[in-house]
């Protein structure tokens, strides 16, 4: 006994003395919430999460692209990228690899302040991804070969974001809001800029920013706070602090005047976007802004939705959101509407702007906007991902992570400190306002025509004054149900003062014709826009003052309604829920407002390559089964829809008998019970419209089936594809290895085509697993000079998996890695809730997740080989390409009699 407590005793010196020579101090800011400095200047924050299954570990270092000099635009970016190529103890690859194959997620990202390094792992694992991370930022080569190749992918990313006009408005607002401030720069650098770097460039760099005072290590999930501290001390102990103080940034002076921009593009529906000056961080005036952001544009019952879209139609789509970054930012206003409709709305969204400084906000509506800042953040607390993101980003811009000031600030923001910040900000000369309209278009909004529309919303903005104010698997699961036949799912979780519900129909495009296509999806936007006794706008106010969510769903196989609530308003959330499927108002005004934005998501789809690719391939694939439609819908169908016949679709496919209600939060299953049976048990089941379950299943392709759409556009986008399984065919877990040995980070794809060949700056393999049929492929966005080559690269990639078993490490990776993803993506109410009442839905079972897991750990090579002969067919599928006219005539087919040799 003497000898093991002198053992225990010497242990315990050693961790203190460890512990000593790492921390220079250490405070608990709050239960679990603890805050380190490491002598050489390293920041460390932990938030303990016990019990939790996952875990988050980010590294966020002090070097953005606001610090970069004239000759090193876009080098920190650059630099985001090289990261993970490649280590001295680790190849290209690797980095990833080592945490994908715990079941884990690693990516990085650069901002105007920070570059952040975030792995997010089963909690088991959190001492592989700080290793990781710890290998990559101080040991990372720089090989002069993968630079050249990486270089390449940027530009990439630089081509497909010249393709998106949608970023150019964005970069151009910024670049005319911001005249000497680094703000007005894109992060990603330029042609020119990123072209120039070499390897010295990079490590010059590195030298000024990547320093231990410079960094701040974020980890949560249920892990010991001790643990990190003395692993973290462990791993950058031989980096020492460096006293070379940031660039001294130029103060952006006051504008004098308005600005005005406006570009042209390939696009179909116009954008409209303004901002004002606002303030820093820290400035005691920024939670404020967040609060006018939310009164403006939060959600469908502020103030810039409810004038300019419900009461004006002048938009399709608006919102506002405070940029408070360290230094002074911007309030931002964003609009989708009509050419015509521009000036109006910009004066229209001028005046709701202008009248903050005159007339005091109603303390009701003021109080339903805090409740919705906090809830924002307590829903973005449900996962440890998200809440590291935030002691990051607070730590980052104040110095303390815990967001409680933050929050307090918010709720002590008064009527008074409105008028007082709008007043001090928004005014006519400080505005910067551009707009995005197609090419050929003769709109034209001169400088005079914006000082008009300045004065005219001023003027009426004070006319508004009122006189007298002038100066299963997750465990804890029940299931019930009900005697009209609804299926009552429910988990018990108090983990976060939470609860989600989640309604589901079987329905979706699985049940539509070409005459009804869309019919799911315009319902899904009309079945929350009121019921028998409250409007529209009655309904949107009463979601904000419970700082809740109501909103319709659909899919290829179902439909239906998904709420979210904080859990003290579940009674009430529960019962508007019920008015919104049992007695939906079906307001023809409403249908009228929501058809053109119907129509306004094709238009936008069409503007998306991407999107339109994927649309292409599934009606040349799934030919007459209802997988060849649109989700979204046909510009013919949408066009005939009414109220009337819209109503009619739901009411003979929501029935009860067809209902599966999930709830997952902070609830008890037998109050749960006496509720919903209160509230849904009188609820009769009418005369049923049973989706047809006998299709046409799709046959292979007779061969090859080319499908070629011209886009005047900088990449071409390819599909190369097949049809693949169903959701509960015995292949499907099969196909989800080989799916997974191809796609990712450290996937064979993207190793292949882009690490080492820098053939493709998107690229993956995908799988759709249908109730009928499927589909399986590979997606490839790349410039027109490497197409020929990127395609004939892809067919060897899939002739090798087809002819060759993977490796027994690559299918342990592939297991992790599903399993972990599976596990990382049911960490909110919202998604076990949609968990639950889809398993039922398909009838899987709700021990599903355990099924899964163990089929997974079933499969062996040779499974996973046969799938893909099975399925991956050379001599049957589909090829979609869409970009320039000369380039998508001579797309190379398939693989011929290429022959490839084993890994």
């Amino acid at each position: 006994m003497e000898k093991t407590n002198k053992f225990n005793i010497f242990i315990t010196l050693i961790i203190l003395m460890i512990l000593m020579t790492t921390n220079a101090k250490a405070k608990m800011l709050k239960p679990h919430l603890y805050k380190t400095q490491l002598k050489n200047g390293m920041t460390i924050i932990v938030r303990e999460v016990p019990d939790g299954k996952a875990a988050a570990v980010q590294l966020w270092v002090k070097a953005g692209s606001i610090y970069e000099d004239d000759n090193e635009r876009g080098i920190t970016h650059l630099i985001e990228h090289m990261i993970f190529k490649g280590t001295k103890t680790r190849g290209p690859g690797e980095v990833a690899a080592a945490i994908e194959e715990k079941g884990g997620q690693i990516n990085a990202y650069t901002s105007y302040e920070y570059t952040v390094y975030h792995a997010t792992l089963p909690a088991r694992y959190w001492q592989t991804g700080l290793d990781v991370l710890s290998d990559a930022v101080q040991n990372s080569v720089f090989d002069p070969k993968e630079l050249e190749r990486e270089k390449k992918v940027v530009l990439e990313e630089v081509r497909m974001r010249n393709d998106r006009p949608q970023i150019k408005l964005f970069q151009d607002l910024m670049a005319h809001a911001f005249k000497v401030h680094p703000y007005r720069l894109p992060v990603i650098g330029t042609v020119k800029s990123v072209s120039s770097f070499d390897r010295d460039d990079i490590l010059k760099y590195m030298a000024k920013h990547y320093h231990p005072n410079n960094f701040t290590l974020v980890v949560v999930g249920n892990v010991n706070y001790r643990d990190v501290v003395r692993r973290a001390g462990e791993l950058f102990n031989g980096m020492t602090a460096d006293n070379v103080p940031l660039k001294k940034l130029p103060v952006e002076p006051p504008q004098k005047t308005f600005r005005l921009f406006h570009l042209q593009e390939d696009v179909n529906l116009p954008q409209l976007t303004m901002a004002m000056p606002a303030p820093a961080f820290k400035d005691p005036d920024a939670p404020v802004m967040d609060v006018i952001a939310g009164i403006l544009g939060q959600d469908d019952s502020s103030r810039l939705y409810n004038q300019l879209r419900n009461k004006k139609g002048l938009v399709y789509q608006i919102s506002a959101s405070a940029f408070t970054p360290k230094y002074p930012g911007l309030l931002e206003i964003m609009a989708t509407l009509d050419t015509n409709n521009i000036k109006a709305a910009l004066r229209a969204a001028l005046v709701e702007l202008f009248k903050l400084k005159y007339v005091p906000v109603d303390s009701d509506e003021l109080e339903r906007v805090k409740y919705n800042v906090e809830s924002d953040f307590v829903f973005n607390m449900e996962q440890v991902d998200g809440e590291a993101q935030v002691l990051g980003a607070f730590e980052a811009q104040s110095g303390e992570p815990d967001e409680d000031d933050y929050l307090a600030q918010i709720r002590a923001v008064s009527r008074e400190d409105i008028i007082r910040v709008a007043r001090k900000y928004f005014n006519g000369h400080s505005l910067t306002t551009g707009y995005l309209i197609p090419k050929g278009s003769k709109f034209e909004l001169r400088r005079p025509d914006l000082e008009g529309i300045i004065k005219t919303a001023e003027k009426e903005a004070r006319a508004s004054i009122p006189t007298s104010l002038i100066p299963s698997y997750l465990g804890n699961m029940h299931r019930f149900k009900l005697d009209n036949g609804i299926t009552l799912l429910v988990r018990e979780d108090d983990q976060n003062p939470t609860v989600s519900i989640r309604a589901v129909f079987p329905g979706g495009s699985r049940a539509e014709t070409v005459a009804t296509n869309g019919a799911f999806a315009f319902i899904s936007d009309l079945l929350p826009r009121g019921t028998a006794k409250l409007s529209s706008r009655e309904m949107a106010l009463k979601l904000a003052d419970m700082a809740g969510e109501i909103k319709g769903f659909n899919g290829k196989n179902t439909f239906g309604l998904k709420g979210d609530f904080l859990a003290r308003f579940f009674d009430k959330g529960l019962t508007l829920m019920r008015d919104v499927l049992i007695t939906p108002a079906f307001d023809p005004k409403e249908a009228a407002k929501i058809k053109p934005e119907r129509l306004a998501v094709l238009q936008q789809q069409e503007d998306s390559l991407t999107s339109l690719t994927f649309n292409e391939f599934n009606q040349a694939l799934f030919q007459s089964h209802p997988y060849s439609l649109n989700m979204e819908g046909s510009k013919a169908a949408i066009e005939k829809f009414t109220a009337p016949e819209l109503r009619k679709i739901y009411e003979e496919h929501a029935l009860p008998r067809h209902l599966v209600l999930a709830v997952a939060g902070k609830v008890k299953a037998k109050e749960v019970y006496k509720e919903v049976k209160r509230l849904f048990g009188g609820w009769h089941n009418g005369a049923a419209n049973d989706i047809n379950e006998e299709f046409l299943l799709p046959r292979p392709p007779d061969g090859e089936k080319i499908v070629n759409i011209t886009r005047d556009k900088e990449q071409v986008h390819i599909i190369i594809g097949f049809l693949g399984a169903s959701l509960k065919s015995a292949d499907r877990y099969a196909l989800d290895i080989l799916d997974t040995v191809l796609s990712g980070q450290s996937g064979r794809l993207f190793m292949q085509l882009r690490d080492k060949q820098s053939l493709a700056y998107s690229l993956s393999s995908f799988e759709l697993l249908g109730l009928d049929t499927g589909s399986f492929g590979v997606y490839i966005g790349t410039s027109p000079d490497k197409k020929d080559e990127a395609v004939k690269a892809v067919w060897q990639e899939l002739t090798k998996i087809r002819d060759v078993p993977i490796s027994s490490e690559e299918l342990e990776k592939a297991r992790n890695i599903l399993i972990g993803r599976y596990e990382l993506g049911l960490q909110t109410h919202a998604s076990q809730a949609m968990d639950m009442a889809l398993d039922e839905t398909y009838d899987l079972g709700q021990d599903y997740g355990n099924k899964y897991i163990h089929a997974l750990s079933l499969i062996t090579p040779e499974q996973v080989m046969a799938a893909a002969r099975k399925y991956i067919q050379p001599d049957h599928y589909v090829l979609v390409t869409v970009g320039p006219r000369e380039t998508i005539t001579a797309i190379p087919g398939g693989p011929g009699t290429t022959k490839v040799s084993a890994p």
